[in-house]
């Protein structure tokens, strides 16, 4: 058998292609790409080096952090791809390309992958990249004291170790074709072995923290001892937040920054139309749900999720809060433009005689329903007031209650009976299924305890034929969509706006420019 040959769990043998495709089955499977709008497309120029790129994003909190098992925002993200490097790095397919690893195989079952690492690899500081920092990197997520947000999906890590002085071998429990993607998302990126103070962070990535303030901002320099020949191009970054829509918007189109994250309503017919600013839109499977705590009362009930489901104009909430920037959900985490859809369920849609039926079915009666939205959810307040002017026509009386952003995630998400929750997408759809629906995971925000979706969660990683995969994730999103815990009306693209003298940003679809990951891509014209 050559290099370029596996074996599947049955002893089928699967070329590199194989596993490749394999891989793209599990993934999010976005085609599209991103988009400039309002800007010319002219030839790429050759980059330029040197200047402060000022990037303004629309999450803030006194959690911001560096440890890389803490990563909960958007802010997390871009701070931690400007300072660290994983071992892979995913591009705008959602597939993983070499990064700190020069190439990395799989064994015959997929159930051990070898990564040889790129010689000479230095840290910020000058220390030699060692290849027990890896170790460290990976096998800190299993630590239960951690509490690490990745911990689930290192659940099938058996073992990670080096071999010799280059090579790093990870030994899983079962087989996992997806593991290049997963091992190259942003809670994987390299430290130092045995850091736990991240104060003052220390990688191999095209940065270094000149300032940080978490809740304020972070200034950085450009790391001298990258690795990388010629980058980064720009000297330094300044990251900093303005939550309100309106104002992120106003100092985009000012020139206060040259990046911005999160654009919405008019403001993205405001920089379509400007001269010097343009809309960078990414599609992606990024959502935005109400979800129902199933282990409490009144929202382990059933009938009453889905009442809930039949309650929102999905079209409505598309073209006018959205302006068309998403694709219709079913109220499962795969969207319709996937090759993993399930196309047998039905489509949910605006119905209040299904929502009446199902509101009368679960006796709740009169009582007062409340739902938690918040802005650290963007456009939760707008499905939030879709279902409540529609359930006050079947009798359901619903409460929203606005909480702040900036502490939403910690006090009030997951902790009470409906609350509004946003979802980055990630690479797979099963890293997405292990954070967000397996049973005590940190993200499963709707406290799901069902050991028959554990192992198909389990199953579709661990089953490179296709066609079985196919089946096994129809059944998942069957499960989910039955199951009453969450309300997906719509996925939405990420929407941006940059200046047209920012250049080099490419689409990658698991966040806001370029996928959080834009540190070493970007320069800025002249």
């Amino acid at each position: 058998m050559t290099k370029d040959e596996a074996r599947n769990g049955n002893g089928t043998v699967l070329t590199r292609r194989a596993f490749n495709q394999a891989a793209l089955v599990g993934g999010i499977g976005i085609a599209s790409g991103a988009a400039l709008l309002g800007a010319p497309q002219p030839a790429r120029a050759a980059p330029t080096r040197g200047g402060l790129l000022r990037v303004a994003t629309h999450t803030q909190s006194t959690n911001d952090t560096f440890d890389t098992a803490k990563y909960i925002y958007t802010n997390d993200y871009i701070r931690g791809t400007s300072v660290y490097n994983t071992l892979t790095i995913l591009n705008e397919k959602g597939q993983a390309d070499p990064e700190l690893a020069e190439s990395f195989e799989p064994n015959d079952t997929a159930t051990r992958w070898v990564f040889k690492i790129r010689k000479g690899i230095t840290y910020s500081d000058g220390a030699p990249l060692a290849m027990d920092d890896i170790v460290y990197s990976i096998m800190r997520h299993k630590d239960a004291k951690l509490a690490s947000s990745a911990k689930p999906l290192v659940a099938n890590i058996k073992d990670v170790k080096a071999d010799g002085p280059d090579t790093i071998v990870i030994d899983l429990e079962a087989p996992d074709v997806d593991l290049p993607i997963m091992i190259g998302t942003f809670q994987f990126g390299i430290i130092k072995n045995g850091t736990t103070d991240f104060s003052h962070p220390v990688g191999t990535g095209p940065f270094k923290v000149k300032e940080f303030k978490p809740g304020v901002g972070t200034s950085f320099t450009r790391n001298p001892n990258y690795w990388k020949s010629g980058k980064p191009y720009v000297d330094e970054i300044e990251l900093f937040y303005i939550l309100d829509p309106v104002a992120r918007a106003n100092a985009l189109l000012s020139g206060d920054a040259q990046m911005v994250t999160d654009l919405r309503g008019t403001a993205i017919d405001q920089v379509k139309s400007s001269e010097a600013f343009a809309v960078f839109t990414t599609p992606c499977p990024r959502y935005t749900s109400i979800q129902a705590a199933t282990d409490r009362p009144p929202s382990n009930n059933r009938d009453l999720g889905l009442a809930l489901t039949y309650l929102i104009d999905r079209k409505r909430l598309l073209d006018t809060v959205l302006k068309g920037q998403g694709v219709i959900g079913n109220d499962h985490p795969i969207m319709s433009t996937s090759p993993l859809y399930n196309k047998a369920l039905p489509q949910r849609e605006l119905d209040l005689d299904k929502a009446k039926y199902h509101f009368v079915k679960s006796g709740f009666g009169t009582a007062k329903l409340e739902i938690d939205v918040s802005d650290a959810a963007p456009f939760s307040a707008d499905i939030g007031q879709l279902i409540q002017r529609e359930a006050s026509r079947i009798g359901l009386n619903i409460e929203l209650k606005r909480d702040p952003a900036d502490s939403y995630w910690n006090v009030v998400a997951g902790k009470r009976p409906f609350t509004a929750i946003n979802f980055n997408p990630r690479p797979t759809y099963n890293m997405l299924l292990n954070l967000a629906y397996r049973s005590g995971a940190v993200w499963n925000f709707s406290h799901i305890n069902d050991p028959a979706l554990d192992k198909m969660i389990d199953d579709a990683r661990s089953t490179p034929d296709a066609a079985k995969r196919l089946e096994i994730y129809g059944a998942i999103q069957k499960t989910i969509y039955d199951s009453g815990s969450i309300v997906l009306p719509c996925f939405l693209n990420y929407v941006d706006g940059i200046s047209k003298k920012v250049k080099g940003l490419v689409p990658v679809p698991v966040g806001n420019l370029s996928g959080f990951n834009f540190a070493d891509r970007v320069w800025l014209e002249s």
